[in-house]
């Protein structure tokens, strides 16, 4: 009972950590699945799934509010029910990420739930804010929360009293070895979802030979990931460098008014709205207007302080209550410290104008430059680590999250504050546009280097040859992998990524088509035995 309260306390706090904070982004199936594996005393087999199911997830975010698998509760409910299996930790990783996945595919039904309650929520805060009633609008906001948790937290709670029984164990003691090694194979393969989902989002037809760098890094000069991302962040500085003529970042002009000359705001004031959003910003997130409540929380103070009329101080609330949605990393500080700074310039019509010209593209570009590519890639170096049964996985990642993201929500509040309504035209010079296209190209080389580097598969099949030797005829086997290895290093891993590509890109396969797809394939291929995560050792 402990430890299944444990794990579901988890499961709220990886809920919560990736709609406010961000400081681990437990959210991920490699953060929650490690931890989760602590949790339950087989800190292996939590890093063993959660790395796996993470690698299945790269590429797969939320944007614009959009159900995605939950990998999150998946990675949890696959460690707690595989800790209770029988078997080699090997094993029990299987059956986990056999347990893990489907679950995760599954409980996705119950995400619209939680948001269509939330929904409901928003229009009791359009009343408080009527009323100009700040700590009623505060509850709604922090109340909205319940829902995004319990959808998570109570499947976590059954699966993990049903691990603590001895049924689990019966029960996978009686599967056949096959399925095991079927399982085994699939969990290698399934990187290749990720990979593809990731091309499928980024220009492929422009930057394709970058991918080549990663490759050539890994598969022949033999550097690991580590000194693929260096190789890769030298090639986006040079790239950068020499592009300084691509075009900016398209900013709609915003209405101008007269400012006021003196500031009214303390520094309390400022660091008030901007802990609202730091911690909260995204846990009252609805169908309807998505992000507006918690930008609206965390304008009040501001509002408060501004406006001691209750029907402008009303009138405030309402106007920062309307539709808002934008990158929650990059992007909704810089909007937030604009939105203080006009409306302390008593100009609250640009406030709100300026709002809706940046929350587009701002979102385009931080969702791209952050969880598209920043993301992916200290998420799969964190997880290449933890498949080696490395805490530096982890840790690293949860570290790579927490410092930066940290660090420049902060420093685009303060910049987006001193500069008010400027703030569009430093946009439209271009500076974040270069750095998506920097991000860009280091996505490309680094993930030339990951793909044959963490998509593992090999054939076991042999053909027979019948060679002379000393004048006698000799037959020997010869392995298939070995013939392909001297074609070229690394193939298998390609052609695989390479196909689920096709899947999902050419004919247009929804990702957990694609999903079942590879899972199958790999248990199949697994379970005849022609192939397999890693060539046999050779006697």
């Amino acid at each position: 009972m402990l430890v299944a309260l444990a794990l579901t306390l988890w499961a709220i706090y990886c809920t919560y950590d990736g709609l406010g904070p961000f400081l681990i982004y437990a959210q991920r199936p490699l953060i929650a699945g490690s931890v989760a594996g602590l949790i339950v005393g087989h800190p292996l087999l939590g890093l063993l799934i959660g790395a796996t199911l993470e690698l299945a997830a790269l590429g797969v975010y939320t944007y614009g509010g959009a159900t995605i698998p939950d990998y999150q509760t998946g990675a949890i409910v696959g460690t707690a029910l595989a800790a209770g299996a029988a078997g080699a930790p090997a094993a029990q990783a299987a059956i986990g990420i056999g347990v893990g996945l489907p679950a995760a595919i599954l409980l996705s039904a119950l995400d619209p739930v939680g948001k269509m309650v939330t929904t409901a929520l928003v229009h009791r805060a359009d009343g408080y804010a009527a009323d100009g009633n700040a700590r009623g609008l505060a509850m709604i906001h922090w109340v909205s929360l319940v829902p995004w948790v319990a959808v998570r937290a109570i499947p976590t709670f059954l699966a993990a009293l049903a691990a603590s029984g001895g049924l689990v164990k019966d029960i996978t003691a009686s599967i056949p070895a096959g399925f095991v090694q079927g399982m085994t194979l699939a969990g290698s393969l399934l990187p290749a979802v990720g990979f593809a989902l990731l091309l499928g989002m980024m220009e492929l037809s422009r930057y394709w030979y970058l991918l080549l760098i990663g490759f050539v890094g890994f598969a022949y000069l033999k550097l690991p990931v580590f000194g693929i991302a260096l190789v890769g962040v030298a090639v986006a500085m040079l790239f950068v460098t020499l592009k300084r003529d691509e075009p900016a970042l398209a900013v709609p002009a915003v209405e101008a008014e007269e400012p006021a000359a003196d500031p009214r705001l303390t520094k309390q004031d400022l660091r008030r709205a901007f802990r609202r959003y730091f911690w909260s910003s995204q846990i009252s997130w609805n169908y309807e207007r998505m992000q507006a409540l918690g930008f609206a929380y965390s304008m009040e103070p501001v509002l408060r302080r501004l406006y001691p009329e209750k029907a402008d101080y009303v009138a405030g609330l309402q106007r920062h209550l309307q539709f808002f949605n934008t990158s929650v990393l990059v992007g909704g500080p810089l909007i937030l410290g604009s939105s203080v700074a006009l409306e302390e310039a008593g100009t609250p019509k640009s406030a709100a104008s300026t709002k809706v010209a940046l929350m587009g593209p701002l979102a385009g570009i931080g969702d791209t430059v952050v969880f598209a590519l920043y993301n992916s890639i200290v998420f799969t170096m964190g997880a290449s680590w933890a498949l080696q049964g490395n805490w530096l996985g982890p840790v690293f990642a949860a570290v790579m999250v927490l410092v930066p993201y940290a660090l420049i929500r902060r420093w685009q509040f303060g910049f987006a504050y001193r500069e008010g309504r400027r703030l569009a035209g430093h946009l439209a010079a271009g500076a974040l546009a270069r750095v998506a296209q920097g991000a860009t190209v280091l996505g490309f080389v680094v993930l030339g280097g990951f793909i044959p580097s963490i998509v593992k598969v090999v054939t076991t099949l042999t053909y027979r040859q019948t060679t002379t030797v000393q004048g006698q005829p000799v037959t020997q086997a010869v392995a298939i992998q070995d013939r392909l290895d001297e074609l070229l290093p690394f193939l298998l891993p390609v052609l695989v990524t390479a196909g689920v590509y096709l899947l999902t890109v050419k004919a247009r396969l929804r990702p957990v088509w694609v999903i079942g797809i590879v899972v199958v394939a790999g248990v199949v291929l697994g379970w005849l035995g022609w192939f397999a995560p890693s060539a046999p050792a050779k006697s």
